[in-house]
């Protein structure tokens, strides 16, 4: 049988790129009947894609990177970057992936999630043309919630518009601090007069602001639709109901938080951990099997990390390369993604933690990190670095590598959009294409269309 190195030579020798016998025969599809989970947790600012390769590749593989030339390692035979360090026990569960594009769709500053969407999203809703794939891949495991979405964006408190899409034209909503999200997923637990909060209210309130936010940018039937809630309205109150027969399982993975997490003057690095606790929590009670963290926008103020003291990060300033109190751009970065790193290993060491069908909660659940905009503060998308931790029973034939598809206008160069089709083909929509196509990779003769074959479980 022919190695996978093997393969990979033969790719860059014949100017095709080939997977050939990646699939795993030992990962089943499904085990007791269990949902797979998804959790995106996306960042602002870019991602640079040689801070994710390993800093023990020889020089062939090291050239292979650098070129964006096809190639894979096993991440057992390899140190992480320093930065992932605190991921170092998952490491058999992980994948690195480079070489995914989403060119034309990132927005430069503030992608938006365009790159969850794979089409070019801006303030205005009529940007939006159809659900993210986050939640497009929620709605394959139904839950009450169908997707939980939270974010640390600016200085935002309460119900506000989310950084997802649940439709063409529809923006998902989110919970803008922990104490909200808090209080409005685990109700049902709570008791006394924290039992009595009004979802409608909340929530319709946030879907009135929103209209008139945005009446001005829809017309006609668009119209009309922005100011009928009444499905929304029933499908709260059916989701309540749920919630009610769910309340034993709620109350016994009620997170511990304390009340520095609700304060008002919590620091960003306080209301993130909290955060994560909640997701995961979430996730644990059967709530929701989709979720979005938005760990940031460019006018998210950093403070809170063990590394900065009482000083405080302007991510907009660190984009452009300002440092803070002497140290370089990149070393403060790396504060940032090691903090980020501290929250997935949160996550995971929870769902490792809990029993499921014969095995725990992680091995259904994947957890994503990327950036939102692509491969720098000034994006154009034609990189989309991807770090993924997922278990052992959600169809993923290439976890414990460090793979690197052909580079931007290479043959068998792949889009983010064949990403998302393959996950989503994967576990039961057949869509033949998820996502806007890149004019500009018609030039160079690339098929866009599909999923990424070799990943195909």
């Amino acid at each position: 049988m022919q190695t996978r190195r093997a393969f990979f030579e033969s790719s860059l020798a014949g100017g095709a790129f080939l997977f050939g016998g990646w699939s795993n025969a030992s990962r089943s599809k499904t085990v007791g009947g269990a949902p797979t989970r998804f959790v995106f947790l996306t960042k602002s600012n870019g991602l640079f894609p040689y801070l994710l390769a390993p800093p023990t590749l020889n020089d062939r593989d090291r050239a292979l990177d650098r070129d964006k030339k096809p190639m894979q390692v096993d991440l057992k035979n390899h140190e992480l970057p320093e930065w992932m360090s605190v991921l170092e026990k998952h490491k058999k569960d992980m994948a690195i992936v480079q070489g995914l594009s989403a060119k034309g769709m990132a927005c430069s500053h503030d992608g938006r999630q365009s790159c969850l969407g794979m089409f070019k999203a801006n303030k205005n809703l009529s940007s939006i043309k159809w659900a993210t794939a986050d939640v497009e891949l929620g709605r394959l495991y139904s839950s009450p919630f169908g997707h939980v979405e939270v974010q640390t964006a600016g200085r935002n408190r309460g119900i506000v518009a989310g950084r997802a899409a649940i439709g063409k034209m529809k923006r998902n909503y989110a919970y803008a601090d922990p104490k909200t999200a808090y209080n409005e997923l685990f109700k049902t637990a709570l008791g006394g007069s924290q039992k009595s909060l009004d979802a409608e209210g909340y929530l319709l309130g946030y879907l009135n602001d929103l209209a008139l936010a945005n009446y001005n940018d829809v017309r006609g039937i668009e119209r009309i639709k922005m100011t009928s809630y009444q499905a929304t309205v029933e499908q709260i109150q059916h989701r309540d109901r749920q919630l009610e027969d769910l309340s034993p399982q709620i109350t016994k993975y009620l997170p511990s938080l304390g009340e520095e997490s609700f304060s008002e003057g919590a620091t960003t690095a306080v209301r993130q951990q909290a955060f994560a606790e909640i997701v995961l929590a979430a996730l644990q009670a059967g709530l929701t099997n989709s979720a979005l963290f938005s760990l940031d926008t460019l006018g998210t103020p950093y403070n809170g990390l063990p590394e900065l003291g009482d000083g405080r990060i302007n991510l907009h300033s660190l984009g452009h390369k300002k440092g803070l109190n002497g140290e370089p751009e990149l070393v403060v970065r790396s504060w940032i993604r090691r903090h980020h790193m501290r929250l997935i290993d949160t996550i995971a060491n929870g769902l490792k933690s809990t029993a499921e069908g014969g095995g725990t909660m992680f091995d259904n659940t994947v957890i994503v990190y990327q950036a939102e905009n692509g491969e720098a503060h000034h994006s154009n998308g034609s990189e989309q670095p991807i770090l993924m931790l997922a278990g052992k029973n959600t169809r993923m034939n290439f976890l414990g590598n460090y793979v690197r598809l052909p580079g931007y206008g290479q043959p068998g160069h792949k889009t983010l959009g064949n990403w998302y089709t393959t996950h989503l083909n994967n576990h039961g929509n057949p869509i033949e294409h998820y996502g806007q196509f890149d004019l500009e990779l018609n030039q160079h003769g690339i098929d866009q269309k599909g999923p990424i074959k070799e990943f195909l479980v």
